[in-house]
């Protein structure tokens, strides 16, 4: 199976949401609750003692803490978004075979970049393309779905998304399905 795709700021967001509900739920969840425990014994305290510091500093603290818990996905994707709006656009070219997968990687100019004449010199520049190869069963490789792509997870680090978009809807049926077998979801 051979497909060619690119990805959109948005699909890149999707993605990655879904990659932090996948690998980051539990420990998120268990710091939300501790926090808001923590918050809860805070306020009790200072009703109690309401001339002592401490518990208004330790209310302080829980309450930035349980904060910042609450936004961090958000901001890190923002950050991220942020800086791949700063990146040149990238197509890609998948290949699946019965052991592995190879993606290339191709890095287009920005639309509004000038690429001057004596850079070049009289030579048409060729694009390179950067291939990542993932062999199944020996890579960390994981499977993940959302409304609008398909995705391959390698060693809880890094998603590949596949954009709906881009496939039939029998092309989407045969990639997940090579990708849930070869992954063990």
């Amino acid at each position: 199976m051979q497909f060619q795709y690119d990805n959109t700021l948005e699909e890149i967001d999707s993605a990655m949401k879904s990659f932090q509900q996948k690998f980051s739920g539990k420990k998120h969840t268990i710091l939300l609750i501790a926090y808001s425990i923590l918050t809860v014994a805070a306020i009790v305290l200072v009703i109690l003692d309401y001339k002592n510091v401490l518990p208004y500093i330790a209310l302080l603290f829980c309450g930035f803490n349980l904060y910042y818990n609450l936004t961090d996905r958000k901001r890190m994707r923002k950050k991220v978004i942020e800086a791949i709006k700063e990146t040149n656009p990238e197509d890609y070219t998948a290949v699946i075979y019965d052991d592995k997968i190879e993606i290339d990687t191709i890095i287009k100019p920005k639309e509004d970049e000038n690429i001057d004449s004596d850079d070049i010199g009289d030579e048409t520049q060729e694009i390179v393309p950067i291939k990542s190869t993932f062999i199944f069963g020996q890579d960390m490789l994981d499977f993940a779905e959302n409304d609008v792509s398909l995705m391959l997870i390698v060693a809880r680090r890094q998603t590949y998304c596949f954009p709906k978009r881009c496939l039939s809807k029998e092309q989407q049926d045969e990639l997940r399905n090579i990708l849930k077998e070869k992954t063990d979801v």
